[in-house]
């Protein structure tokens, strides 16, 4: 786990643990390792130089393997180190004001921003480079809008920063504001939380913006795992999505399941890897 204990991924982590034994072979137990720092390297790097017996996984949005290594001497790996097991969550991620904001829906936001290039800020959970302000980065280019990232430390600082006045936007999951201060207005994910509450926000293509950004989070092992164990391991955590408490969990959380098996996610990293990498090489934070 290359995060601290308590946030997002951690808790998806534990409550797959509490389960999974019981399709694993002789009940094997998962013990959940905190290993954060670095921007996800410390607990990546771990993974990546682990015996390639199957017992050390990394639990994690897959973007972590998709941006860092274009970094020079950030990473010992690339994306080539790390075998895909499976996805089981895409994260969605939306375009969000402040629900007192004057932008109350994405026409309007799109005016001020068409008309006010560049004076729209707005912040992302991953910083200058990382994986959501390439996304919007992309976005911006494709949608022919001028936007300004504001960096912080953390999605939470973000969200702050919004809710002070600092910035006018963020870009993050709007399922985390459940104060009510806080409103999509457009989301860039395929997928959306399960709340009825969002039905109305449009996505990209809905308004004519040929454009999504997949956020998986899944299992990866190190290079070199026999197959059949692999196998063992997917086989193991597709079984769990089928579990009571699983299913009851996502349902609390507004989540919802979709499911990739190793080949179709290898596929999407190296898409997305490509992808990010020439946007790294645009932006100049990598040459």
């Amino acid at each position: 786990m290359p995060f601290g204990a308590g946030g997002t991924t951690d808790v998806f982590a534990r409550s797959f643990a509490r389960v999974i034994n019981k399709y694993l072979p002789n009940e094997q137990r998962v013990v959940v390792v905190n290993k954060p720092g670095g921007a996800t390297t410390i607990g990546m790097s771990i993974v990546a130089a682990a015996k390639p017996d199957g017992y050390t996984l990394a639990f994690a949005p897959v973007g972590v393997i998709e941006v860092m290594p274009h970094y020079k001497g950030r990473t010992t790996w690339t994306l080539d180190d790390f075998e895909p097991v499976m996805s089981f969550l895409e994260i969605p991620v939306a375009i969000n004001v402040l629900a007192s904001s004057e932008l109350q829906n994405y026409e309007q936001w799109l005016e001020f921003v068409q008309a006010n290039p560049g004076k729209f800020t707005y912040s992302t959970s991953g910083g200058t480079g990382g994986g959501t302000h390439l996304a919007m980065e992309m976005f911006s280019e494709i949608a022919e809008v001028d936007l300004r990232h504001i960096p912080f430390e953390g999605q939470a600082a973000g969200q702050a920063a919004l809710l002070g006045g600092q910035t006018m936007g963020v870009f993050s999951i709007p399922d985390t504001h459940k104060g009510g201060e806080v409103k999509p207005l457009l989301f860039l994910s395929e997928a959306r939380p399960t709340s009825e509450v969002y039905t109305d926000v449009p996505h990209a293509r809905d308004v004519g913006i040929p454009f999504s950004s997949d956020f998986p989070m899944g299992i990866l092992a190190p290079k070199g795992v026999p197959q059949e164990r692999l196998n063992i391991i997917h086989d193991a955590f597709k079984e769990a999505l089928d579990d009571p408490a699983i299913i009851a969990f996502f349902e609390t959380s507004g989540l919802p399941i979709i499911y990739r098996d190793s080949a179709a996610l290898d596929r999407g990293i190296r898409q997305r890897s490509a992808e990010n990498k020439r946007l790294l090489t645009q932006l100049g934070l990598i040459k």
